[in-house]
């Protein structure tokens, strides 16, 4: 296991727990108002439209609740995974590593592709995955770069995006960047990242390929899914405010619920 960092003190000493699980430690150092901020996709021109659209192509109703046993089953047979994400909301976090570790842990092989990492950083990202460089060195030349780095940028999680690719060189899975950085325009972004999503499918068609992007992308406008051709299970981040209407009853932490659009989300996002 490998040491990590830990944003109130340092360095912390490499934990006995899974090495992706050990973001729930690091977002106890979080500010509690940070995830109702806004990111820096929310103020991109155009993205309330954007965001809206996915919200309409979500669904309106829950029609099923499973466990974690069955979700990891259906994942893992569909052989994709699309991870929404909210870039700073660390109970969201929590779950999807807790998700990435039940993975590792029945033995799956999986493909990472993030929309965290720059295009031009993927041969840094290489050398820190082969053991090549550090995560001190991989984070300065990427804030060096750009200095917008999703590593390092405060207005996120930068720690959750850091043990993602600790996760990866922990368990030795590939990490494919999905777009360039700084981002394209709004409307050529979804365009890219299928194109690269479709890629590592090709790379890699024997492993699970686990996709990770702001929620907003995957349906509506931006159809990522969709545009990709990979199919998959789509995991919402955070439900709608249509779908947090039902209110539905409280589930394990490992539970999911599917929308009537055939979109997952994690039971204890329902909980406020």
């Amino acid at each position: 296991m490998f040491g990590l960092e830990d944003p109130c003190r340092g360095i912390m000493p490499a934990p006995t727990l899974p090495v992706i699980t050990a973001t729930l430690i690091l977002a106890a150092c979080q500010s509690a108002d940070r995830s109702s901020r806004a990111s820096p996709a929310d103020r991109e021109d155009g993205f309330a439209p954007y965001r809206a659209s996915f919200a309409a192509a979500a669904g309106d109703a829950l029609v099923e609740q499973l466990d974690r046993e069955e979700l990891l089953r259906r994942i893992t047979s569909s052989g994709a995974l699309w991870l929404g994400d909210h870039h700073r909301h660390a109970r969201l976090h929590a779950l999807q590593s807790e998700l990435l570790d039940a993975l590792a842990a029945a033995d799956a092989a999986l493909t990472l592709g993030l929309e965290a990492v720059g295009v031009q950083d993927q041969e840094w990202v290489d050398d820190y995955l082969a053991g090549r460089v550090d995560m001190a060195t991989l984070r300065r030349r990427m804030r060096t770069r750009w200095p917008g780095s999703w590593l390092d940028d405060p207005d996120l999680d930068p720690f959750y995006f850091r043990s993602l690719l600790r996760f990866a060189r922990a368990h030795g899975v590939p990490v494919l960047a999905l777009e360039p950085t700084p981002r394209l325009p709004l409307a050529r972004r979804d365009e890219v990242m299928a194109r690269a999503v479709a890629a590592a499918r090709r790379a890699h068609p024997d492993r699970v390929l686990v996709v990770l992007v702001g929620q907003a992308h995957l349906l509506g406008r931006g159809d990522l899914v969709r545009r990709s051709g990979v199919g998959g299970v789509v995991i919402g981040g955070e439900p709608t405010d249509a779908l947090q209407r039902v209110r539905p009853p409280r589930g394990d932490a490992g539970s999911a619920w599917r929308s009537n659009a055939d979109v997952y989300w994690f039971s204890p996002m329902f909980q406020r």
